[in-house]
């Protein structure tokens, strides 16, 4: 059985992560050209869209796993670990593209550093949860 406290942290998690996820694919699949600006203060160039428009299909996946473990985590604990996994790849694409990127704006920088730091305290709280549905009732 999980903790109370932490089954609140996982839900709220889980539906703060499903709201950054489906803003962001939103934001890069529906308008790239407003991302490069607010982001980086320039216009895309090459395949640059094309690649955004990838990490977007990424974010799409990310959100709808994410949808479906909250809908069924209670009943399945396996999709907690499986939330945790998302989380955790996340975090280095996260990584990678602040050290990629050639310049951020200063909303660039507040919006896309936390992030990180945050997947890293979900795959935590996530793995948490899994543990402790795991470990049989006394």
């Amino acid at each position: 059985m999980i903790e109370r406290r932490l089954r609140i942290a996982i839900q709220i998690y889980l539906w703060g992560a499903l709201v950054e996820d489906s803003l962001i694919f939103i934001l890069a699949w529906a308008a790239p050209d407003l991302w490069f600006q607010l982001f980086h203060h320039a216009a895309p160039a090459g395949l640059e869209v094309a690649l955004l428009r990838r990490s977007a299909g990424q974010w799409a996946a990310f959100a709808l796993a994410q949808a479906i473990t909250l809908a069924i985590w209670r009943k399945n604990p396996a999709w907690l670990a499986v939330a945790a996994g998302i989380r955790f790849s996340d975090l280095f694409t996260d990584i990678s593209y602040i050290a990629a990127v050639p310049t951020l704006t200063p909303l660039g920088w507040l919006v896309l550093s936390p992030p990180a730091l945050l997947n890293l305290l979900g795959v935590v709280i996530l793995m948490k949860g899994y543990g402790q549905a795991r470990r049989p009732e006394p």
